[in-house]
């Protein structure tokens, strides 16, 4: 039996009231900016309804007007599951935060400041340079030196995602033993109240006993210049590395 929800008709699913992000509020104001340009900078007072599907998280989140007012308006998100039909439901939360507060802030041309929840929260974020947001570090890292050793993870994240070399299987595990490496001796040196360049001497240690050679091989069997060209020069300690070791190995063959 289908049921309507929030201004849309749906039939064959289940819907589970969560927490509404900060992306999904982006991806519902997305939707109406495109829908209706002349929205932007505006209000919502010419939407009824609007609604921005994840993949990433599975869930759905609607914008609906209120019937008498812009009062009682709201921002719905759920966790959606198949079912049979006949067998829908949604579950509510009416703890749950529903305002259209962000929603208007963005409207009104506004960026969000978002808290990252940890440190791979916001490299997250920051690598998607999303233009209408503003994420900020956690607030154990927002020092002086936080923010100069968070700097030296952004550079290694950026450089490894945007290296086809690194995007898959034995590559891909590289760059994810890399990284979880770097972001557990970067959390030790704040706890003990190093510097960055306590940091950085770690980083060389931590390249210097990890595991290299499948790494290695794949970037020579890539037998691609443009490989080089994309990565090099980096200003990341682990894609250098890399593939410095894989020119030492070629010299050694020739």
């Amino acid at each position: 039996m289908a049921i309507w929800l929030h201004g849309f008709i749906s039939s064959g699913k289940r819907y589970i009231q969560v927490d509404t992000q900060t992306h999904h509020i982006i991806g519902v104001f997305l939707h109406i900016i495109y829908s209706s340009p002349r929205m932007r900078f505006s209000t919502l007072e010419n939407t009824k309804s609007a609604y921005f599907k994840c993949k990433e998280d599975a869930t759905i989140t609607f914008y609906q007007a209120g019937m008498k007012n812009e009062a009682n308006s709201g921002i719905w998100t759920y966790l959606v599951y198949e079912c049979p039909e006949s067998q829908e439901k949604v579950f509510r939360d009416s703890s749950i935060d529903t305002s259209t507060n962000l929603l208007k802030e963005l409207l009104a041309g506004k960026k969000l400041i978002r808290l990252a929840e940890n440190i791979h929260d916001y490299l997250n974020y920051k690598y998607n340079q999303c233009e209408y947001l503003d994420i900020q570090l956690p607030l154990n890292w927002n020092t002086s030196t936080g923010r100069e050793i968070a700097d030296l993870l952004l550079a290694e994240f950026n450089a490894l995602k945007a290296s086809s070399v690194f995007a898959e299987n034995v590559g891909k595990k590289y760059m994810q033993t890399v990284l979880d490496s770097f972001i557990k001796a970067a959390q030790e040196v704040l706890e003990i109240g190093g510097t960055a360049k306590d940091f950085e001497a770690e980083q060389y240690k931590i390249l210097n006993q990890i595991r290299i050679d499948e790494i290695v091989n794949i970037i020579i069997d890539y037998n691609d210049y443009r490989i080089w060209q994309e990565a090099l020069p980096s200003k990341s300690k682990a894609v250098e590395y890399a593939f410095n070791t894989a020119l030492s190995f070629i010299y050694r063959i020739k």
